[in-house]
Formats: structure tokens, C-alpha cells, sequence
């Protein structure tokens, strides 16, 4: 496929992008290159760095076909690899504030970037705000003469706001702020924020791109004077990503679009499923049109991923939860999310919200993952749950 083919759709791309049989003795798939050092035919090649590849830590034509196909799948410029999602966050914000500087957070953001921000920007001497996502007008009231970033994420972890991001960078745009977002939900088949004018963007590789829960990367994507600094951020701090784990993540990428259909596909089956129970409070899928934010993602967004969460009624409680997801034989208990099996989780989100106005659920909480099982085993394995819920709460 020809670099300059912009034209093809997602799901062609994908199959092809970062291929280079023909200089690989007509071998499809890259190879892996594992290694430290590269050698040079001279000391003169050696001093000048003639050579494409200097170091393993550099780069090598493995990590390069990953490069190329997920910062096509985007249209940008291009991206580094990171050695997790978490590692790809605090290289994008670190490629881009510095001591002094101010930056505003989602109140929705990743508990993880949270804690972050917590522990290390005030040890950095970075100032940092929580804003809450639905409410922009409050968000332009907390700029300050040094704030450098308004940082994104949509759909927030854990309660799934979708943010109005055509607002957020009229209001970039007015501030001359950079913008970050993490958009490891929708991915870049969903939702592509450079088409609004994002900066650097955020993906855990570890998730759908991946998709087979067995590895672990991030990637930070960006163009232009935002790409040499996340270049530079990485060159310095000497992250590095396995020669295997870039192989692995090249291959599940073939069939992204395919795996993410069916995702999708469940989530949302799944989700009007627990619409219609009576023990269940509020589905938290931007997909479903009685969520607060739907016309906003239907706005921006070509598709929903397998993840959302339901809150069950303030009479539910923790315990009949528990009985409900301990009886599920398809869905396993786990963090993480993007593989092709199903999960549930749960935890405590008033403990990742600062801001009173945020919504927090008073029900017991569930997240749930919709992987690439038969929807109609999943509805039955949560069917069978919900009875088990049911017998629980008479006793």
C-alpha cells in the first residue's frame, strides 16, 4: 500500500500499513529486530550516524512499522511508543509543561493521570485544577495568566461524560493553550480528535489495539513542534517498548476495526438490556439516547466501545452486587479492558472525583467490558446473574 493512498478507508489501512514485503524477501509481517547494538561498516559512518538505525533504544524497522501504522490510522504526523497507557499520559504532559506552569484536568480523568497529578506536579512546582467536564463555563474561569494545557478525556473513566470538545478548543484557541486528550475509549476508528484541532493525543495500546489482554504500551501521537517534544521527552527519558510487544501490537491492530465492531455491538445490546431492569438506577452508555451526553457523542463520534457502567438502586446492596458478578461464568473480575473477553469490575468513584458539582453515583457501581462472545451468552450469563441477584435480596 502506498504511503500517499489517504483516501482508504480505516479498515484497509489497518490491514495494511506498515508492510514492507518487498524489502523483507517478500515476508508480509515485519520482523522482530531485537537488539541493543547497531553496527557500522566505518568509524567514519559510526562518528557521522550515516546510518538510519544508531540504537535499539532509537528505534529499529520494528518499532518503525507500528509508528507508521498508528499514526496513519490517525492522520498525524507522527507518535513514539510508550512502555504502558500510563507511561504515554505522563509523556505527553511532560513533553509539554514545565515548572510554573498551570494545567486543567477533567474531574472524569483516569484515577492513575489523577494520582499523578496529586503526587508529582506539586513536587515539579506544576499547578493543576480539576474541572468539572460538563461545565465549561466554569472551566474558562479557572484560566490563569500561566495556564499552558487544558487536558481531555471523553468518555470520562468511570462515569462516562462526553465533553464538548468544538467548545473546549474555541476556548484553547482564545487562551492559546495546547490540548491533550486520552482516547483510549472510541480509538482513532471512533473518534479522531485532530480532526477538532487537538494537539497530542493518547492512546493504551495496552487496550483494543493490542486486544489480547497480553501486553503492555501506550502511544502519544502529535504533530508538528508538539511531535519533536514528545520525541524529545522520550529520547531523554529513555523509554523503550519490547521488539515482541510492538510485534504483537501490529498484529491484533489488523483486525481492530473488526474487533471493535463486535464490542460495540455487545456493549450496546447489553446495555438496553439493563435499561430495562428494575434493580438498576442509571446505564451509563454515551450510545443509549437517555444519557445526558448522547447527542454530544452522536455529534462527534462514529461509534461506541464495549466499555460503560450501570449504578444499581440505593436499595441494592454491595453485597447482592457481589453475589451477581461472582455467579458470571463468562465475564471474569479484572481490570483493564480492550481484549476479546468479556469483564466486570468495580470500585468506589467518589474516591476519583474533587469536585462536589461531578456526578457520583450513590448506588453500587458496575463497569463492565463487552469483548467479542456471542451477545446472546453474554445477555443469558447476566440473565442468570440478575436471578442470582434476586434470590440473594429476598432472603
Amino acid at each position: 500500500m502506498k504511503q500517499e493512498d489517504k483516501n482508504l478507508h480505516v479498515e484497509t489501512i489497518t490491514s495494511h500499513v506498515g508492510k514492507n514485503p518487498h524489502e523483507n524477501h517478500g515476508i508480509p509481517s515485519p520482523p522482530v529486530y531485537r537488539t541493543s547494538t547497531i553496527l557500522n561498516k566505518t568509524m567514519e559512518s559510526y562518528k557521522n550516524k550515516d546510518l538510519k538505525y544508531t540504537y535499539g533504544r532509537n528505534g529499529t524497522p520494528t518499532s518503525e512499522s507500528l509508528i507508521k501504522a498508528i499514526s496513519s490510522i490517525y492522520n498525524a504526523e507522527g507518535c513514539v511508543l510508550a512502555s504502558s497507557g500510563m507511561n504515554a499520559i505522563t509523556t505527553g504532559l511532560m513533553s509539554l509543561i514545565k515548572s510554573g506552569d498551570h494545567i486543567l484536568l477533567p474531574d472524569s480523568v483516569y484515577g492513575s493521570t489523577r494520582r499523578f497529578a496529586e503526587e508529582e506536579f506539586p513536587r515539579l512546582n506544576i499547578d493543576y485544577e480539576f474541572y468539572n467536564s460538563r461545565d465549561l463555563k466554569n472551566l474558562e474561569s479557572l484560566i490563569k495568566e500561566n495556564t499552558k494545557a487544558i487536558y481531555l478525556e471523553s468518555p470520562g473513566t468511570y462515569t462516562f461524560e462526553v465533553i464538548d470538545i468544538i467548545k473546549v478548543m474555541e476556548i484553547c484557541k482564545k487562551y492559546k493553550l495546547k490540548s491533550l486528550i486520552d482516547n483510549t475509549w472510541a480509538t482513532a476508528i471512533y473518534f479522531n480528535p485532530f480532526e477538532f484541532g487537538v494537539n497530542i493525543v493518547i492512546e493504551a495500546i495496552t487496550k483494543y489495539i493490542s486486544g489480547h489482554s497480553d501486553i503492555m504500551m501506550g502511544v502519544v501521537l502529535a504533530n508538528n513542534e508538539d511531535l519533536v517534544g514528545i520525541e524529545r521527552w522520550t529520547k531523554n527519558t529513555g523509554v523503550y517498548v519490547s521488539p515482541d510487544d510492538i510485534f504483537m501490537s501490529l498484529r491484533g491492530l489488523r483486525t481492530l476495526p473488526l474487533r471493535l465492531e463486535q464490542s460495540s455491538y455487545n456493549s450496546l445490546r447489553l446495555a438496553k438490556f439493563f435499561e430495562s431492569l428494575k434493580e438498576v438506577k442509571y446505564v451509563m452508555h454515551p450510545a443509549l439516547t437517555q444519557h445526558p451526553d448522547h447527542k454530544l457523542w452522536k455529534r462527534d463520534f462514529k461509534g461506541a466501545s464495549g466499555l460503560f457502567a450501570i449504578e444499581f438502586n440505593d436499595n441494592i446492596s454491595e453485597e447482592a452486587v457481589n453475589k451477581l458478578a461472582n455467579s458470571l461464568e463468562i465475564f471474569g473480575i479484572g481490570s483493564s479492558w480492550g481484549g476479546y473477553s468479556s469483564l466486570v469490575s468495580m470500585m468506589n468513584v467518589s474516591e476519583s472525583r474533587n469536585i462536589k458539582t461531578s456526578y457520583i453515583p450513590k448506588g453500587v457501581y458496575l463497569r463492565i467490558y463487552t469483548g467479542s462472545e456471542n451477545i446472546n451468552d453474554l445477555l443469558n450469563d447476566f440473565k442468570n446473574g440478575i436471578k442470582v441477584l434476586r434470590n440473594f435480596l429476598k432472603l
